[in-house]
């Protein structure tokens, strides 16, 4: 690659983004939770993949010889969060017709996991799209 800067920025930008992603799951993830009366355990899955999420872009931003094999735990750990949570987007769209769901919580934490790890995924695809356009 002419310009290791690029990539090493365009990394960076990356594990930043995906700690802030983890950020924002993991305050959802509790506030859920605790919204929950603390009954719910499966209210945390998205703390916890915003803790993979965090955890990963901090390896990445930290040690240049991490930072490919984390940001590729990044994209299985935000691909995991889409399918994972794929199955609340039906009641989201019941639930903002003004349909009554039976959990609109739920319904609502898994929305925003698979919007927040979408917004990730299409980063990172660009950023990679990016890298590959520079080395040819």
């Amino acid at each position: 690659m002419d310009n290791p800067g690029v990539e090493r920025r365009g990394g960076n930008a990356v594990a930043r983004l995906s700690t802030s992603v983890g950020v924002i799951l993991i305050v959802l993830g509790v506030a859920a939770y605790l919204a929950t009366g603390m009954a719910s355990l499966t209210a945390l899955i998205p703390a916890v993949l915003g803790l993979l999420l965090y955890g990963s872009g901090w390896a990445a931003s930290r040690s240049p010889r991490l930072r490919t094999p984390a940001l590729i735990f990044t994209t299985l750990v935000a691909t995991a969060g889409v399918l994972g949570s794929l199955r609340a987007v039906p009641d989201a769209v019941a639930f903002l017709s003004g349909s009554s769901v039976e959990r609109p919580l739920a319904t609502v934490a898994q929305v925003l996991t698979v919007l927040l790890c979408l917004v990730l995924l299409t980063f990172i695809v660009r950023w990679l799209a990016g890298r590959r356009w520079e080395a040819s």
